[in-house]
């Protein structure tokens, strides 16, 4: 059995809605945790809190995982491995992966919080869009979501415009290219895990 194959259930036919995290912060810790690119089809989401105030300032990773394929279990020691490395926790079929987010790139988290993409410094753009055009590097079906990216990073003007022509505003010069992430949608709700534990 491949890495490919394994792990298909109903639930991922089913669109995913990413965190926003997983876009602007994801990357930037990928500079010195080494994600393997072959599994990261299998990297559900990510979080920048958890509902039992344990973790601060950390990047919650939701991993799929399977005893199954001996490659899982060594990549997971990669990750463990590093040195932002705080926590793994399991939730059935799945395991959070808890790091302290890179000192280097804290700026960038406190603007990620702010909803203020714009302001990343340059070198943290830079790695977010080559991230993703490795990832996706051969499909073509990544482009549109690559220069969306690029755009918001960098106030491109003519998004801009499209922007205040869809909506029929007036966006003021200083205003954010894409929405401003929902603290809800990128909290965990690891209390209910907890719970659950309990009960068993």
């Amino acid at each position: 059995m491949t890495v490919s194959s394994i792990w298909i259930n109903k639930r991922y036919m089913k669109k995913i809605r990413y965190n926003k995290s997983k876009t602007y912060l994801l990357p930037l810790l990928s500079e010195l945790v080494d994600f393997d690119i072959k599994f990261y089809k299998h990297l559900i989401n990510t979080y920048i809190a958890e509902d039992t105030g344990k973790y601060e300032d950390c990047l919650i990773i939701e991993h799929e995982f399977s005893f199954k394929v001996p490659e899982f279990t060594k990549y997971e020691q990669q990750l463990i491995d590093s040195e932002l490395f705080v926590d793994s926790i399991d939730v059935g079929d799945k395991v959070l992966y808890v790091f302290k987010f890179p000192e280097e790139y804290m700026h960038e988290y406190n603007c990620f919080k702010a909803g203020k993409y714009s302001q990343y410094k340059k070198d943290a753009k830079e790695l977010i869009l080559e991230f993703f055009t490795t990832i996706y590097r051969n499909n073509l079906n990544a482009v549109d979501f690559l220069l969306k990216v690029k755009h918001i990073l960098f106030k491109n003007k003519r998004l801009k415009e499209k922007i205040e022509t869809d909506l029929k505003v007036r966006l003021p010069h200083d205003a954010e290219l894409t929405d401003r992430m929902e603290e809800k949608d990128e909290t965990y709700k690891l209390s209910k895990i907890k719970k659950k534990e309990k009960k068993e």
